[in-house]
């Protein structure tokens, strides 16, 4: 019984950590993506304008891609985790025989 409750602490810890890091991508895109929003390309008439003066900032391409490579990083983030699921899935249901 010890070793199953020390499984499940350590499943537990591992699911806290994964929850941790997509809440903090997720959170850091869409607060980029915001300031984005509200600092290159403001919504309105005036902000049409204003991107034509803002959108080759250094400033304005910085969050851009910051936010473009936080996407990706979270599309990697879930295929790690399905490829993970589906190796332990196999590994668990696998049949050993031992001669």
């Amino acid at each position: 019984m010890g070793t199953f409750l020390i499984s499940i602490k350590s499943s537990g810890l591992i699911l806290l950590k994964f929850t941790g890091v997509i809440l903090l991508t997720c959170f850091s895109h869409w607060f980029l993506v915001n300031t984005y929003s509200y600092y290159c390309v403001p919504p309105t008439i005036l902000g049409v304008f204003q991107s034509i003066i803002s959108l080759g900032s250094p400033v304005c391409q910085f969050i851009n891609m910051l936010q473009y490579e936080l996407a990706r990083h979270y599309i990697s983030i879930w295929a790690t985790v399905g490829t993970a699921l589906v190796t332990w899935l196999v590994a668990k249901n696998t049949i050993t025989t031992s001669n």
